[in-house]
């Protein structure tokens, strides 16, 4: 069995690139695809059968989701990018350290993450932008408190399916994912529709599907399937935590800002939407939070194929770049460009060619939703063809160890463009300045990013394989060079 698993991950470094990373990424794909339908299959069951408002409690609550998907990103990309750093040297020993200490870090954080959410639930929700005493405040915090205790098994879900993935497993972490996201079809139907228990019923759901994968993923390590053993509690290291956290810190720092454009945004189309006096008559800021959250789901298919096929492209560059393969590199950075691409052009075109449609699936026969949600659709995401791009450029520089650069690709969009255009444009245009100040923040932020990874490109051009990189440019978790 291990040899079967060593081989499995050497063929990282030989297999030829673009079927290697057909082979990883399709796998990764339906994996993140299973895992992110768990929240809009929610959206859809609260908004067909519960209502608007309760479609706006759940959706009011992105910012929770920006920061769960930030701190599993700390494991999902910082962990296994050095994870395979660490398998691209053969050092095994240290591997099983790091496995070790991901499983710990992820089940630490979400512990943390669930007693203060739990806690401080209403204050939290009060931020994101629903007003205290409406229907979207209550639905929100019920929700919210409910989904809290089950972020154990999603973040050491999210840790263990990444971690198979990197050991070229990919096929079964996405049966993994399939596993959980089966079963949150499944029980959103009966508790919603058959028991009738609305929005609780979704967050129940969430919680057991969380669960199921988790023990699906769980099984692979426990019956012997992986080359990485359990090192024991003897091997904690807070200084390697810190250098995972390191390695993730790009996009998750993304996620932060996420967090911090998300309740931006949200009071900003709660308090444009009552003023404005069209919208304010049929449903105001309330209505507005409801249909660009349903925008914002839609827009996020991309980021998160883009994400399972970073799940793949990743340990696949760290690997490379470790073993001094830079053609390598180059290879497999453009090919998970280009699958991207084709895939945002599929969901681009959905969303300005039939934006209505799109719309309708999360709230049919409610028209005032269906027609706010098809104009924001077109004004938000003009650029969103190009979101995936600038993910994956970000997630190259966290994967051969610039996470300094990476910070920046992440922090361009949200921190220096977006921000300033929510702040300033309202001021001129009102509710419309919400919603255009997104389009106009994505083409700047895709200015700046396009040339840093042509200048990347060109230097990888220059270099030639098995040549030495200062080993002050890679993270060296065990203490050794990597470049021994």
């Amino acid at each position: 069995m291990l040899m079967a698993v060593n081989e499995r991950t050497l063929k990282m470094g030989s297999a030829p690139i673009f079927p290697l990373l057909v082979s990883m990424a399709v796998p990764g794909l339906l994996g993140t695809l299973t895992t992110y339908l768990y929240r809009t299959v929610d959206q859809i069951f609260v908004g067909n059968f519960v209502g608007r408002t309760a479609l706006g409690g759940i959706s009011v609550l992105s910012p929770f989701n920006n920061v769960i998907i930030a701190l599993s990103l700390f494991i999902t990309v910082g962990g296994t990018s050095l994870l395979a750093l660490t398998m691209g040297r053969r050092d095994y020993e240290e591997a099983n350290k790091l496995f070790t200490n991901i499983i710990i870090q992820a089940i630490g954080m979400a512990l943390i993450v669930s007693v203060l959410f739990f806690i401080f639930a209403e204050p939290f929700v009060g931020v994101c932008g629903a007003k205290k005493g409406t229907e979207t405040f209550r639905y929100a915090v019920i929700y919210l408190k409910i989904v809290t205790c089950g972020q154990v098994f999603n973040m050491l879900n999210q840790g263990l399916a990444a971690i198979i993935r990197t050991e070229g497993a990919a096929k079964y972490s996405m049966f993994a994912n399939i596993v959980g996201a089966f079963f949150n079809i499944v029980l959103d139907a009966l508790l919603i529709i058959v028991f009738k228990m609305g929005v609780a019923g979704a967050a129940i759901a969430t919680i057991v599907s969380q669960l199921m994968g988790a023990a699906f993923s769980a099984a692979f390590f426990l019956t012997g399937k992986s080359s990485l053993r359990w090192a024991g509690f003897g091997v904690v290291d807070i200084k390697q935590m810190l250098y995972i956290a390191k390695m993730g810190i790009a996009p998750s720092i993304f996620q932060m800002l996420s967090l911090f454009t998300n309740i931006l945004l949200n009071k900003s189309l709660q308090y444009y939407g009552d003023l404005d006096p069209v919208y304010s008559l049929i449903g105001g800021g309330e209505l507005c939070i409801s249909a660009v959250a349903i925008v914002n789901t839609v827009d996020n298919f991309i980021v998160s194929m883009t994400s399972g096929i970073n799940q793949a492209v990743s340990p696949l560059i760290s690997y490379n770049y470790g073993a001094k393969n830079y053609s390598r590199v180059k290879k497999a950075s453009l090919c998970s460009q280009a699958m991207a691409g084709v895939f945002a052009i599929v969901i681009w075109s959905a969303m300005m060619l039939a934006p209505e449609f799109v719309c309708s699936l999360f709230g049919k026969g409610d028209e005032a939703l269906i027609s706010y949600g098809a104009m924001a659709m077109r004004a938000c995401k003009m650029f969103a063809l190009f979101g995936g791009f600038q993910m994956l450029v970000s997630m190259y520089f966290s994967s051969i160890g610039k996470p300094q650069i990476a910070t920046f690709v992440s922090i361009s969009r949200h921190g220096l463009f977006l921000i300033p255009a929510m702040l300033i444009m309202p001021q001129f245009m009102g509710l419309k300045g919400v919603l255009y100040a997104n389009s106009v923040s994505d083409g700047c932020s895709l200015i700046v990013v396009s040339f840093m990874y042509l200048h990347e490109m060109r230097r990888l051009s220059r270099l030639t394989d098995g040549e030495e990189i200062p080993a002050k440019r890679l993270i060296n978790i065990s203490k050794k060079s990597l470049t021994e």
